[in-house]
This record gives C-alpha cells, sequence and structure tokens, in this order.
C-alpha cells in the first residue's frame, strides 16, 4: 500500500472523530472533500486536498477552500496561512493536520466572516484622519467601534450573530457626548441601516421580492456612524454660519427652550433653535412653506433613502449630491405651522411692535 492510500484510509477512519464539526463527502486518492461546519448555523466551508507529485518528501498537501459565506478575502488568507502550516509536515502526512487547522481556526475567530469590512472599516479609519478607533472582541463576537469627531466621541458595539449575514448586527451599548438629539438620531439610523440590509421593504414587487438577498450589515451601519461623527463638529448653521456644536462637550445648551439648542432637520442640516425660530417666524412666507436655506444638501438627509436597494435586492448606500442648493422644505416635529398661521403670527406680532413704537412717541 503506498503512502498516499494509507493517508487516505486513516483519513477516512479518523476524520469525524478527531476532527468535530466534520464531514467527508468525498475520499479518494485523487481529492478528499470535506465540508466544515462550525457551531454557528450558515457559516459551512468547503476544503478540497489533492496530493502532488513527490507528495509528502518535498512538498505540501495542495488545499481549495471554497464557501458561500466567507468572503474571498478571508479564503484565500486562510489558504496561506494553511499552506504554511503544511509545510511543517512534509514528509508526513498532512491531510488531517490542516484540516484541523482549518477547523480551529474558524472557532477561534469567529470574526472572520466579517474580515473584509473590518478591513473596509479600518480603511475608512485611516482616510478620515480621526483618532477613531475599531476593536474586535473575539470572545463576544463583537465589534467595538469609537468615533471622534473634534472634542466628541459616539461609542457602539457591534454583535456578530451566530446566523450573520442572513441576521443583521445588533448594535448596543452606545455611549456618547454628542447632544441627546444626535445620539438619538445615530442610535436610530444606523439600527434602521441593519435592518434594511436583511429585512426587503415593505413595498416591493414580487419579482424583486423573489431577487432579495440579505447582505452584509457590519460595515454599512457603523461607516455611517464614524462619518455623521466625524462631521457633526464642523457642520454649520444655514442660518448664523456658526458652527452647530460649541467647541467643549461641556458647553452644550440642554434647556430645550433656549436659543443655542440644537435642532436637527427633516432635510439633515443643523439648527440654533433660536436661528430656526426666527426664521419661520419671518417673511416671506412661501404659499409651499419655507425651505432650508443651506447652500449644499445634506449628506445624511432624511428626505432620500439612505439605504438604496440594487437590482439583485441587496442594499446599497445611495448618495445625495452636495453641490447644490438644500432647498428641501424645512420639517420638524416641534415645527408644524401653517403657511396661513405664520403670516398671521407676524403680523400680529408687527402689530405689537408698532403699538410699543406709538407709545414711545407719545410718551417723548
Amino acid at each position: 500500500m503506498s503512502f498516499i492510500d494509507q493517508e487516505v484510509t486513516e483519513f477516512r477512519a479518523k476524520c469525524e472523530k478527531q476532527v468535530p464539526h466534520t464531514k467527508i463527502i468525498i475520499c479518494s486518492n485523487s481529492l478528499i472533500r470535506v465540508d466544515i461546519y462550525p457551531e454557528r448555523p450558515n457559516r459551512s466551508m468547503t476544503m478540497c486536498l489533492r496530493f502532488p507529485e513527490n507528495y509528502p518528501q518535498s512538498t505540501q498537501i495542495l488545499v481549495e477552500l471554497k464557501s458561500r459565506v466567507y468572503s474571498e478575502m478571508l479564503l484565500t488568507e486562510l489558504t496561506r496561512l494553511i499552506d504554511d502550516y503544511a509545510r511543517d509536515f512534509i514528509g508526513k502526512p498532512q491531510a488531517l493536520q490542516v484540516l484541523a487547522f482549518a477547523q480551529q481556526y474558524l472557532t477561534d475567530n469567529p470574526l472572520c466572516v466579517c474580515l473584509e469590512e473590518i478591513k473596509q472599516l479600518r480603511a475608512d479609519i485611516k482616510t478620515g484622519g480621526t483618532e477613531s478607533q475599531l476593536k474586535l472582541k473575539q470572545k463576544n463576537k463583537s465589534v467595538e467601534l469609537v468615533a471622534k469627531g473634534g472634542r466628541y466621541t459616539y461609542r457602539v458595539i457591534a454583535v456578530v450573530p451566530d446566523s450573520y449575514p442572513m441576521q443583521s448586527v445588533e448594535l448596543r451599548g452606545q455611549d456618547s457626548n454628542l447632544p441627546a438629539v444626535l445620539v438619538r438620531y445615530l442610535n436610530g439610523q444606523s439600527k434602521e441601516i441593519a435592518r434594511q440590509c436583511v429585512e426587503p421593504p415593505i413595498r416591493m414587487s414580487k419579482e424583486a421580492l423573489a431577487n432579495f438577498r440579505p447582505v452584509r450589515s457590519l460595515q454599512r451601519s457603523l461607516k455611517f456612524c464614524l462619518e455623521a461623527t466625524r462631521d457633526f463638529h464642523t457642520e454649520r448653521c444655514p442660518i448664523c454660519d456658526s458652527t452647530v456644536l460649541p467647541e467643549y462637550p461641556e458647553d452644550i445648551e440642554t434647556d430645550d427652550n433656549a436659543d443655542f439648542f440644537i435642532e436637527r432637520v427633516y432635510c439633515g442640516h443643523l439648527f440654533h433653535q433660536g436661528c430656526l425660530k426666527k426664521y419661520l417666524s419671518e417673511p416671506p412666507f412661501p404659499k409651499g412653506g419655507k425651505l432650508c436655506p443651506a447652500a449644499r444638501r445634506h449628506p445624511r438627509s432624511d428626505a432620500q433613502t439612505y439605504m438604496g436597494r440594487s437590482q439583485g435586492g441587496g442594499a446599497t448606500v445611495s448618495k445625495t449630491p452636495e453641490d447644490t442648493v438644500c432647498g428641501i422644505k424645512l420639517a420638524h416635529d416641534r415645527w408644524v405651522v401653517s403657511v396661513k398661521t405664520a403670516e398671521a403670527r407676524w403680523a400680529q406680532k408687527q402689530a405689537r411692535q408698532r403699538e410699543l413704537e406709538e407709545v414711545v412717541d407719545f410718551l417723548q
């Protein structure tokens, strides 16, 4: 019996007993094919092994990995690691060794299912030029983002479920020194982005629904938090043109009736409350309502669907052109006022002002 015949026989006898969560599909002298399915559902990988010439005296076993869940980047990286590992066993049986190595790697590194997304996020952080950080916690199967912009921070933990990417990441542990209105926006919108990655829209044609496929949600949701936090401290009030956020977080106005209390409106722009009230209460009063006077559209406007859908059903990030005047109707839950009401209030205010002036003239 040849060396390869002996190894194939031994592999067939020991594989599923010694290497947990594996199943032999083919086991012959020309090809060994094994499915690796860790404890997590929907995370299977197929390993194909072939014996080259001069095996095992001067060369290692040939390895090919396939998967519908793990990215090509991960498959390429893991194949390289296996090749390096197999070199230590030249002259010895290698099939069981490399299979056990791959299975252990997948078990010890549950976040490897997000490898490509994690690398993209790290590139986004580097490109943004901020001190933001990304921390991996393999044991907890979570990714922690600490996004920074100026003196402001936003912290969020994304837990990767066992059924990822069929199920979206769970965002939790949010903490920030940003104003409450912006923290609520970040929390709500990031969760909505993650949800849209795995759930089809309610209004969708039967054909589009049949073609819908969940897409990965980690990078999409965390990139939104990263970019929004980075930009908040530079945003300017469209009315007074000064930065909306104070330089120091401890100077944030918390009185929701104060002029410097921060409001975020439907088009995405941030205003000082006093500036917004004045702008809405003074003429002219266009028939359709006042429009946002900002010089550019906001890249994260509620007036658009942040997560668009590709033809295949997956979610894609859509962007608003930033080189055009905003011009979106000003809308906010606290500022729902009809044109007639605004005109009446303005006329009443002007009448009171005239009365005061007449009194002053009379007293003089």
